[in-house]
């Protein structure tokens, strides 16, 4: 009973109260204050987690060499300003070691499998996150998961027939080679032993100097082949014994055995190429149209010419020209995609300035060089035939070209004829290309 009484007296000393307009206005407020303290203690927005989150990657290529100093970094400073908060490292690894990486082949079924494959990914990220890509690469690259996104291609360096203006006037030439006969004329009449002279230099070796890449076979010997408009991949399986694979060997095998062919040609890289032509010891080079900038320097815009390479006699098709370009793409194994993706859209969007700094020809042909006698001269011969894309997709490329060096050399030595070196580089090709 005084239970019931206490409590009686507790309602009686404890009226109910009663919440003004100005007291639930507080309580909302103080509400408020605590949920927008909570909300920057654990959100997203936090300063602190802003700061270390920052987007940072990196931009692997080969290209500082061939752009004009500073051009790249130029490049990465203008992004900047347009991003940022993204920081973008440039990391420079050669094109040869970056294919190398890119392609490493896995060799056991347990190191081919989904999960060796992804770890291999991640040992491999210091490879950066958005890499420098030869257009060449891409479809393999896809196929394999290496890369998941990859741009048109930015620039494209072909090759072209480089000649001497000045040599081949003293020889009682007004105007280079259109086909292979005439070829051969002038080749009789510039090349001489005593003089120290050949009509043209190949450079087959190792290349040995910094910041260029000499590919060889694919440089020298193949733009012989598809100026007749022939490929050496046909429906995804070697072509080499097709009649004009055949007489363009047997053409070179001339040349070779007049001896209008510099004897350093199985050990020469392309600087030495570039030196014997720039030196007058070799009248004609087949060379990236990359390296007019260079040859001017040294000659002058007077004493040298380009033009496509030579067809056969008589040929009304349209020839191929060997080339090589440049493109991006995202690396798989990247953390920071979205970045990554930005700066490659970015880079996609550069291609005028790319191609001035470099020296080459934007993308596949979208738009004509800027005004210059030299790059006209290259605009004309992109638009009068077209990239050659044997090797698109395929692996095992350098391999390829070491086969058809030693079916060369065989042929040079006279150990096999035209036909006979076509058909040994035919059956060891067969045995390094699978067929889809």
């Amino acid at each position: 009973m005084k239970d019931i009484d206490f409590q009686k007296q507790r309602k009686q000393r404890l009226p109910r109260r009663t919440w003004s307009s100005g007291d639930k206005l507080l309580f909302v407020l103080v509400l408020a204050v605590l949920a927008v303290v909570l909300f920057r203690l654990l959100g997203n927005d936090h300063p602190a987690r802003i700061k270390t989150t920052a987007p940072s990657i990196v931009f692997t290529q080969w290209w500082e060499d061939d752009l004009e100093e500073a051009a790249l970094h130029t490049l990465v400073n203008e992004f900047k300003s347009l991003h940022g908060e993204i920081k973008v490292s440039l990391n420079k690894r050669s094109y040869e070691d970056l294919k190398s990486d890119l392609f490493k082949p896995a060799r056991t079924e347990e190191e081919a499998s989904p999960d060796k494959a992804q770890a291999s990914l991640g040992a491999q990220a210091s490879l950066g996150d958005v890499l420098a890509l030869d257009p060449l690469w891409v479809p393999e690259l896809l196929k394999r998961g290496i890369v998941e996104q990859a741009e048109t291609p930015l620039l494209s360096f072909i090759n072209v027939l480089y000649y001497n203006v000045e040599l081949l006037k003293e020889a009682g030439f007004t105007r280079p080679p259109k086909n292979r006969s005439e070829f051969l004329t002038c080749a009789r009449a510039v090349s001489g032993k005593e003089e120290n002279r050949w009509a043209l230099s190949l450079a087959l070796g190792e290349n040995s100097s910094r910041g260029r890449t000499s590919r060889g076979v694919y440089d020298d010997v193949y733009p012989w082949i598809w100026s007749s408009g022939a490929q050496l991949i046909k429906d995804g399986k070697p072509d080499i014994t097709s009649r004009p694979v055949v007489e363009s060997l047997s053409f070179l095998s001339t040349l070779n055995s007049e001896g209008h062919i510099a004897p350093n040609a199985f050990s020469a890289d392309s600087k030495e190429k570039l030196e014997d032509f720039i030196s007058g010891r070799a009248v004609f080079m087949i060379a990236p149209a990359r390296d007019i900038g260079l040859v001017r320097e040294r000659m002058g815009d007077e004493a040298f010419g380009i033009t496509s390479v030579p067809s056969p006699d008589n040929f009304t098709g349209k020839y191929f020209f060997a080339s090589a370009g440049w493109t991006v793409g995202i690396y798989s194994a990247s953390t920071q995609k979205e970045a990554a993706r930005l700066f490659a859209a970015f880079l996609a969007g550069k291609a005028a300035f790319l191609s001035d700094k470099a020296k080459a020809v934007p993308g596949t042909g979208a738009y004509p060089p800027a005004p210059d006698p030299f790059y006209s001269k290259v605009w004309d011969i992109v638009m009068a035939g077209e990239s050659a894309q044997d090797f698109s997709g395929l692996p095992g490329e350098h391999e390829l070209e070491e086969i058809f060096k030693e079916g060369l050399a065989a042929l040079f030595a006279e150990k096999l004829s035209p036909a006979g070196a076509a058909a040994s580089i035919q059956e060891k090709w067969l045995q390094v290309i699978v067929s889809p």
